[in-house]
């Protein structure tokens, strides 16, 4: 019980689908000491412009206990727009974070700090660039270099009822901001975010085939601030996910759903007359399927469609289509390779603009 229990925790407290399905098919608390790193090439074709990226990213993973485990994450990324002159290339902001179970597993706490070491104030080129890499349907590895020191505390409680796991859970991010410009002391602190959530999960004693999950997150913002005065007040966001897993023959799916909407914004403390953020749907399914001990094939599908926003702005209708494998030739080593073809379009004042993209993954894990 206490496995399953903490499986609904991680579950809950997940916002990346590639991780939550590495935690739904194994479905363990991180209590191996290991580095991981790799690489991600992403590059993105619209009309003459194409908008690329090369990250390196570094994780280490430390359990201090059975119930407390450490962990440190950074990347370099270069990033290349054929608009702009000026590339964009170093360090991401250092993430430093712990975990700790307790009350015999049901209870997950999480805090951590994101230190300032990416670049933050940035040249007129650089932020063209920048701009690019944080246009939201293309799901840049690194959207963005630095965001000044950030500093979060989580913590999610879940129980088991008969075959049923429900959980609940919230978290607080605190933003210390960054300057806009470089050359310029001008700061933009962007406003406190607090987060509520609940999930369930079903087949908790794993009788059967089919696992079911869903997971509901609120988040409030703060008024974010501008040279010390108040700019702009984001919309409350709202996220639903959706998934089921299964085994067909050798090979574990995962398919799942995944609505986010966002209220309208308010600028200087008044609402905005048009909502600028549209409904974003996403879904699709991942697959493994081991040939071998040491050897297997993985699938991915993803499809994305965001819907323009009340000023015809954003608009997007992606679908990506990949494969790979993961080779684990001895317990301490592990190699994955995921290669992925996107084709799509992004729609803004009524014109649509043809997208196509690939996306090459390799990942690297030491186990100490």
């Amino acid at each position: 019980m206490k496995n399953k229990v903490l499986f609904a925790l991680l579950i809950l407290i997940s916002v990346s689908s590639e991780s939550l399905l590495a935690q739904t098919l194994k479905s363990n608390f991180f209590r191996d000491k290991d580095i991981q790193t790799g690489f991600t090439a992403q590059s993105w074709n619209y009309g003459d412009e194409r908008i690329s990226e090369f990250v390196i990213p570094l994780t280490i993973i430390i359990p201090v206990s059975q119930k407390f485990t450490l962990y440190a994450a950074s990347s370099s990324a270069y990033a290349n727009l054929t608009s702009s002159s000026t590339k964009l290339y170093g360090f991401t902001d250092t993430r430093v974070s712990g975990s700790y179970v307790a009350m015999d597993n049901h209870l997950l706490v999480t805090g951590g700090v994101t230190i300032p070491t990416g670049k933050l104030a940035l040249d007129p080129g650089q932020s063209i660039v920048a701009s690019a890499l944080a246009s939201y349907p293309l799901n840049f590895k690194v959207p963005s270099f630095g965001q000044g020191l950030t500093v979060n505390f989580s913590g999610v409680y879940a129980f088991q009822v008969q075959d049923f796991i429900f959980g609940a859970g919230a978290g607080f991010v605190y933003l210390d901001g960054f300057k806009v410009n470089a050359g310029s002391d001008l700061k933009y602190k962007p406003g406190p975010q607090v987060s509520i959530n609940a999930g369930a999960e079903t087949n908790a004693k794993n009788r059967g085939n089919t696992k079911y999950t869903v997971d509901v997150t609120y988040t409030f913002y703060g008024t974010d601030k501008l040279g010390g005065s108040d700019y702009l007040k984001s919309g409350s966001k709202l996220i639903v996910d959706a998934r089921a897993l299964f085994s067909a023959n050798k090979t574990d799916i995962m398919i799942y759903a995944r609505e986010r909407t966002k209220g309208k914004n308010e600028n200087a403390g008044v609402p905005e007359d048009f909502n600028s953020n549209g409904n974003k749907i996403e879904a699709g399914g991942m697959s493994y399927t081991p040939t071998s001990d040491k050897f297997g094939i993985k699938g991915v599908l993803d499809l994305k469609y965001y819907s323009p926003n009340q000023k015809e702005m954003d608009g997007a209708m992606i679908g990506g289509l990949g494969t790979g494998f993961s080779y684990s030739p001895t317990r301490s080593f592990t190699f994955d390779l995921l290669i992925k073809y996107s084709l799509g379009n992004l729609k803004n004042k009524g014109e649509t603009a043809k997208i196509t993209g690939m996306e090459l993954n390799g990942g690297l894990k030491f186990r100490l």
